[in-house]
């Protein structure tokens, strides 16, 4: 099957799943993809419902995240859009709190927490790809004049959130702090791909996660800053789940895309009214003594510290963050691993000449930390993408990806342009863009199950990273050493 849903009309599903062994095996794991059931030629579609209604999970509209309670597979789904406020209420937080009419959400959770509504800012019309987009009222900004997009206000309003990391103090930000709805949906198993929401986070700083399962957790450490509590045990399980979350996939022009920490114990129950009930723990700073303060109310989530200080700063010197993962490694290292980073097109930013800063720009970056809500280690380049006149590196002759500049060497010859993969270019999707259409690195992820000691006093960690262009996905080992 090829599906180009940039250049053509929206599909209501166009996303598909697949699976890999859980031991590894040698080489490259295989996959196997999900079918429709009697037809091994038709990728099964990804379908979430929610109150019995199918929602669209088309362009843009993509599972970001998935865990296992040790009985259910549940993925967290982004939807995009906006979310409206309600009518006839005064009160700012208020008209941004509990089920909205439009979007009924029967969970026993008040999922809009920490939002208020915004009458400055209003949605790009016509909805690029068909998902409502925020837009500055004042500026127009956010929306392509030349796609014939207007920003028109709403009728009441949109929901945002003022304490996110990606408000830089002007008002130019606030669109950046739009709420989006994340599902998290459970999978029947006895229908794959078929997914129920259990709960829908009404959210700005959870747009962006990654989700871990550990064996136990405490969510008050008795020993303090830079030691987990005897009771908990990270090593992977079913005892409570972690998410981790940044508002968007980019910080441009001083924004921020910070990083933010919820955990729920598992499993999630039904009330005995059938309904789930999710109500999970924000991380909302440390005390004096270095152990972690919880919450219940989103609007008291805090970053976490990103500088290898407890209790201390928050800022991501990289704006292109991009997908991200974290994962326990146990052994000698007794550490979580955090990868994230790689690059995006020049043309789905505000600012390209800015946006690659410090050592390595469009690498994968490393992170470590002793605990899942930090202090996390300062990054390091990790995976560089290179350059186009290097021999052997990704970009270069030899190389895994496509550059336009890459010249042929003797017995390294240079990555080609994918001639298979839809370009993502919103003016008309025209076949030039295949000839600069760059390739880069993005979407780390760690596969925990298939970490292991090496032959010495280190450990393995295997972890796959995708390619723009070739449009693929690589399969990489990194070994850690104390």
């Amino acid at each position: 099957e090829v599906f180009d849903t940039v250049c053509f009309p929206q599909q209501h599903n166009d996303d598909s799943q697949g699976s890999i062994p859980l031991v590894r095996p040698d080489g490259v794991p295989p996959l196997t993809m999900d079918t429709i059931p009697g037809d091994p030629n038709m990728l099964q579609r990804l379908i979430v419902t929610r109150n019995g209604e199918s929602l669209a999970m088309g362009y843009g509209q993509v599972p970001v995240s998935a865990y296992s309670d040790g009985e259910h597979l549940v993925a967290i789904v982004g939807r995009g859009g906006t979310i409206p406020c309600k009518a006839g209420v005064a009160d700012l937080v208020a008209a941004c709190r509990g089920p909205l009419s439009d979007h009924p959400d029967r969970s026993n959770w008040k999922s809009a927490d920490g939002l208020r509504c915004s009458t400055t800012v209003g949605e790009c019309v016509p909805a690029p790809n068909g998902i409502p987009t925020a837009c500055d009222l004042a500026t127009g900004g956010g929306c392509n004049a030349s796609l014939g997009e207007s920003c028109l206000p709403t009728a009441n309003g949109l929901c945002v959130d003022p304490s996110s990391s990606q408000n830089d103090g002007t008002p130019g930000s606030e669109r950046f702090t739009e709420g989006n709805e994340m599902e998290l949906a459970i999978e029947d198993p006895s229908r794959r791909g078929h997914y129920e929401s259990l709960a829908t986070l009404r959210t700005n700083k959870f747009i962006n996660t990654t989700a871990r399962t550990v064996k136990r957790f405490a969510f008050h450490p008795a020993s303090g800053s830079g030691r987990r509590a005897a009771a908990s045990d990270y090593e992977p399980g079913t005892g409570a789940l972690l998410v981790w979350g940044r508002p968007h996939f980019s910080g441009e022009q001083g924004r921020q895309a910070q990083i933010y920490l919820l955990v729920h114990k598992l499993p999630i129950k039904r009330a005995r009214n059938g309904r789930w009930v999710f109500r999970p723990f924000f991380y909302a700073g440390t005390a004096r003594n270095g152990s972690p303060r919880w919450s219940r109310k989103q609007a008291n989530a805090k970053p976490l510290a990103l500088d290898g200080v407890a209790g201390g700063s928050p800022f991501e010197e990289q704006p292109l963050v991009n997908q991200f993962t974290a994962s326990w490694v146990g052994g000698t290292i007794d550490k979580w691993v955090m990868l994230y980073g790689g690059d995006i097109g020049d043309y789905l930013l505000a600012d390209p000449a800015h946006d690659r800063p410090g050592e390595g720009p469009g690498s994968v970056r490393i992170r470590f930390a002793s605990d899942p809500w930090g202090p996390w280690s300062p990054p390091k380049p990790h995976l560089l993408q290179g350059s186009p006149t290097e021999v052997g590196s990704p970009l270069g002759p030899g190389g895994v990806l496509f550059h336009p500049l890459c010249v042929d060497q003797p017995g390294a010859p240079c990555m080609r342009s994918d001639d298979v993969r839809p370009v993502d270019f919103f003016f008309g999707c025209t076949p030039v863009g295949k000839t600069f259409d760059r390739g880069f690195f993005y979407g780390a992820n760690i596969i925990d199950a298939y970490t292991q000691s090496d032959v010495g006093n280190g450990m393995d960690i295997y972890w796959n990273i995708s390619t723009w262009n070739p449009y693929g996905v690589l399969f990489l080992k990194t070994n850690l050493q104390p």
